[in-house]
């Protein structure tokens, strides 16, 4: 069964130092669930969610630059398993308070081991614009589905309402959502398609003030009768041999 996208949730942190993020209408045991999350102010910062398992992150203030925007961009994957309603998000106790959140839910992804074949991180916060591009991916193959995380905040704290956008074309957009009420008006979105690990570009409106910081990965899909019990397969490969 191909990876499919079901549904989305989500959610956004306003100098608080956590946050409930509910949890994709009809999810159901075995769905893989991703959350991404942006994080401004947040040097030192390292967002948690009990019970899902950090792929990656990144925060932009180690790559230095003229700007050292502390921005941090954070990916994670859970297999779904009497799921509750909702999770809480720990943004950090003392700073990193302003967060964007997104929570995607996939079906037909493999159902053992780490989902991802490869994942990636970049910051593009040495220079505050309003548009950047992701990070490569190595060793994707066709029936994976590539996404890509972009995180972003205000270089300067105006409150700016913005707008992000992936780069179109074969790149469908999922769980986009901006912290509008923050003034560092932290935002994420996902970008996917099929069978690449070309580095799509981002853009936005609204303002041209922004650092980005993007984590990326390719969830790998679940073989054709990888389900079947070893010893039905057994019978199988014996029966073919008659």
């Amino acid at each position: 069964m191909p990876i499919a996208f079901g549904s989305a949730t989500t959610a956004t942190a306003n100098n608080v130092a956590s946050n409930s993020l509910s949890v994709p209408s009809g999810t159901v045991d075995g769905d893989m669930l991703l959350i991404g999350i942006c994080v401004s102010e947040s040097a030192g910062v390292a967002p948690t969610v009990t019970g899902f398992t950090l792929k990656a992150s990144h925060n932009g203030v180690q790559d230095g630059g003229a700007y050292n925007h502390d921005v941090t961009t954070t990916l994670f994957w859970r297999r779904a398993s009497s799921e509750p309603a909702s999770y809480t998000v720990n943004n950090d106790g003392t700073y990193g308070k302003y967060a964007a959140m997104a929570m995607l839910r996939y079906t037909g992804v493999i159902v053992t081991g780490d989902p991802f074949r490869t994942s990636a991180t970049v910051s593009r916060t040495n220079v505050i614009a309003g548009s950047a591009t992701s990070v490569a991916l190595t060793g994707v193959q066709a029936s994976d589905m590539a996404l890509h995380l972009a995180g972003a905040c205000l270089g300067n704290w105006n409150g700016t309402d913005w707008n992000p956008a992936g780069p179109g074309g074969g790149w469908v957009e999922r769980g986009e959502i901006i912290a509008t009420a923050a003034t560092s008006t932290p935002g994420v979105l996902f970008v996917e398609q099929f069978g690449t690990g070309t580095a799509p570009a981002f853009t936005a409106t609204g303002s041209t003030n922004l650092g980005w910081v993007f984590a990326a990965g390719a969830l790998m899909e679940e073989p054709a009768g990888g389900g079947a019990s070893k010893i039905h397969s057994t019978a199988v490969r014996r029966a073919s041999t008659w």
